[in-house]
C-alpha cells in the first residue's frame, strides 16, 4: 500500500519536546514530580496495565503499528479508567481535615456509568457507604448490566430523569452538607473528574514512559481517548509534558459538547497544573487541544454503525471486547482520524478505557 505523508505535523522545540498543539507552552517546575509522588493514594488496581501490538486489526485497518494500553484489566473488581482516579479520592476520603474518615461517599452519573460503577463495587469493598445520584441513559445490553452492578453495591440509589436535574441536586446535596445538615459525605464529581482524580492519568502516562524505555512498545505518535467528563483526557495532556513524551493527545468526544469541550480541557488541565506545583500553569490554549467530534453520532449513549463496527472488529480481530457508549465510538474515530490526516505509517495508541465488571 503506498503510504501517504502524515497531515498533522509536530509543532514546537525538538530540543525540550514541547508540543504546542495541545495548547500548553509552559514548563513544568523541577519539583512537580516529585509533588505529585507525596500525594497520597490507596492501592485498588493491578498496575503497570499491560500495553500490545493490535496486530490483526492493524492489517485490517491497514495501519503500520496499532496498540492498545489495557485499562480494562486495571482491577480485579473491574477494570477501566475509573480505578486510577479512585485512588486519590478514596485516600483523600480518608483524610478529612477534621481527621475522621469520610465513610459516606456521594457521586452522580447516568444509570450505566463506569464510573458510578466503579465507585459503587471499589467503594463498598473499601468499607464506604456509596450513595449514587443516577439520570437514565438509553438502556443497551452494557448500560443495563453496569446498572444492576451499581444497585448490587451502592448504599443508596437515587434516580432522576434528566441531566440537569442530576446537576441541580448534586448541587443541593453538597450545599446540605457545607452546612452541616444531615450525613458527612465526600462528594465525587461525575466521571471522577477532578484535579485530584485525574492525577491517576498524569501519573499513567509515566507508567506508559517506562514501558516504551523497555522496549515494550514504541513512542506513540497518538494516543487516543474517549472524552466524556474531560478528566482523563486532560491527566494525559499534563502527563505526556511532564514524562517528556512528543506524543498527541486525541479526544474522541462521546458525550454532549456542553459538557465536553476544548474549554472545560483547557480548565482541568490549569487546574491540574496548579494541584502539582507547575509553572505558567495559566498558558492554556483551548484553541489548540485535539478534540474529535465526528464519531459522537445523535447523542449520549446512542450507539452509532461506525462505532458498532468497530467493537465488532476489535472482537473479531483480537477477541478483546469493547462497548457503543465509549471505546467503540473511541476507535471508530480513531480509524476515521488517521486516515482523515494520511497518518497510517505511525505508532498509534488506542487506550482502552473499558470499564469490564
Amino acid at each position: 500500500m503506498e503510504q501517504k505523508d502524515c497531515k498533522a505535523e509536530r509543532k514546537g522545540d525538538a530540543k525540550t519536546g514541547v508540543d504546542e498543539r495541545e495548547g500548553w507552552n509552559g514548563n513544568l517546575s523541577s519539583s512537580s514530580p516529585r509533588f505529585l509522588s507525596s500525594i497520597p493514594s490507596v492501592s485498588l488496581g493491578n498496575f503497570p496495565t499491560p500495553v500490545a501490538r493490535l496486530s490483526n486489526l492493524e492489517r485490517a485497518l491497514g495501519f503500520k503499528s496499532l496498540w492498545i494500553k489495557r485499562d480494562d484489566l486495571s482491577g480485579a473488581l473491574g477494570g477501566g479508567n475509573k480505578v486510577r482516579k479512585l485512588e486519590y479520592m478514596f485516600a483523600a476520603a480518608q483524610a478529612s481535615p477534621d481527621g475522621d474518615e469520610k465513610k459516606n461517599l456521594f457521586t452522580i452519573g447516568p444509570t450505566g456509568s463506569n464510573h458510578v460503577r466503579a465507585t459503587a463495587v471499589y467503594g463498598k469493598a473499601s468499607g464506604f457507604r456509596v450513595e449514587c445520584l443516577l439520570f437514565k441513559q438509553p438502556p443497551t445490553e452494557y448500560s443495563e448490566a453496569n446498572y444492576r452492578k451499581i444497585c448490587e453495591n451502592a448504599y443508596r440509589v437515587y434516580e432522576v430523569e434528566r441531566m440537569s436535574t442530576m446537576f441541580a441536586r448534586y448541587a443541593y446535596q453538597q450545599a446540605k452538607t457545607v452546612l452541616g445538615i444531615g450525613e458527612e459525605r465526600y462528594f465525587i464529581p461525575a466521571g471522577g473528574s477532578s484535579p485530584l482524580g485525574s492525577v491517576g492519568y498524569v501519573k499513567a502516562v509515566l507508567e506508559l514512559k517506562s514501558q516504551i524505555e523497555a522496549d515494550i512498545l514504541p513512542e506513540p505518535r497518538f494516543i487516543f481517548v474517549p472524552v466524556g467528563t474531560c478528566g482523563t483526557l486532560a491527566g494525559l495532556i499534563v502527563g505526556v509534558r511532564l514524562a517528556g513524551l512528543r506524543t498527541q493527545i486525541v479526544g474522541v468526544r462521546v458525550a454532549d459538547a456542553v459538557v465536553a469541550n476544548t474549554w472545560a480541557i483547557s480548565r482541568m488541565v490549569r487546574r491540574i497544573l496548579r494541584l502539582i506545583g507547575a509553572v505558567d500553569a495559566h498558558d492554556i490554549n483551548p484553541r489548540r487541544i485535539e478534540l474529535w467530534h465526528n464519531d459522537f453520532g445523535k447523542g449520549y449513549a446512542i450507539p452509532t454503525e461506525a462505532g458498532t463496527q468497530a467493537v465488532a472488529m476489535m472482537a473479531e480481530h483480537e477477541g478483546i471486547k469493547l462497548e457503543n457508549t465509549y471505546t467503540g465510538k473511541t476507535l471508530a474515530g480513531l480509524a476515521h482520524y488517521i486516515k482523515e490526516q494520511g497518518c497510517e505509517g505511525e505508532h498509534v495508541l488506542f487506550w482502552n478505557t473499558y470499564g469490564t465488571t
